[in-house]
């Protein structure tokens, strides 16, 4: 994710020579992890194998080892010594924690956007869960990343990483319409950005308050559900 607008986007005084160094197989892993993490978010307390991981992606155990041990200084999977790495446990308490800092965060931020072009972002019934929470994603990166801030883009981006798969549960569940409707008003609301950021402000609140109403309920049932096996990583990769 890009961070900011204060971040540097490449080195040198020609834009078409580009002085930037090939990715490193790490970087590479982690990129390739964390999309299967998204794209599998409803597996939580997922045991994430090394050598699995390695044969999956064609690399080595070293980038792979190297990449988790990032993603889990980041918080955003868990390590256990002894035991090894694990995709985070749906916990309430954690869940609400990190919606309290995401509020602080996204207000903060809204209130020191300027007057925005509207985004294109459209929202149907048709979307796919994982599509729809990534909508929503999309709207508080935004927020975060014109605001100019690199920290709140680091901590908005972990809050968009370790709820999304409270997203995913509540847009695959009788929740959905619901989520649906909330999201299509916060879009329509961003297009006040800079002129009715109240409107904004209420709108964004309203929606993260339907999220955080569903999670004691979805940990329940994702708890009674039970795991299931470490799925393969998406075709893309």
């Amino acid at each position: 994710m890009r961070c900011c607008k204060n971040t540097p986007q490449g080195r040198g005084g020609d834009p078409n020579f580009s002085t930037e160094p090939e990715p490193a197989k790490a970087d590479i892993a982690y990129d390739a992890i964390r999309r299967i993490l998204h794209s599998n978010g409803r597996v939580p307390g997922q045991h994430l194998r090394e050598q699995d991981l390695a044969s999956k992606l064609d690399l080595g155990r070293t980038p792979v080892r190297e990449a988790l041990q990032r993603l889990a200084a980041e918080g955003k999977i868990q390590y256990i010594p002894q035991r090894g790495f694990f995709t985070r446990p749906m916990s309430e308490r954690a869940l609400s924690e990190f919606y309290v800092v995401g509020r602080e965060i996204l207000i903060s931020a809204l209130n020191r956007m300027r007057p925005q072009v509207p985004e294109s972002w459209t929202v149907t019934d048709k979307l796919s869960p994982d599509e729809l929470a990534l909508r929503a994603e999309a709207i508080f990166t935004k927020i975060a990343q014109e605001a100019s801030n690199c920290e709140a883009c680091k901590i908005v981006h972990r809050f968009c990483f370790c709820t999304h798969p409270l997203r995913m549960e509540i847009t695959a569940s009788e929740l959905r319409p619901a989520f649906v409707e909330s999201l299509e008003k916060l879009i329509a609301a961003m297009s006040e950005l800079g002129t009715a950021t109240t409107l904004v402000e209420s709108a964004l609140m309203n929606h993260l308050d339907l999220e955080q109403g569903a999670v004691s309920r979805i940990v329940q049932e994702v708890n009674e559900r039970g795991l299931i096996g470490f799925p393969g990583p998406p075709k893309s990769l």
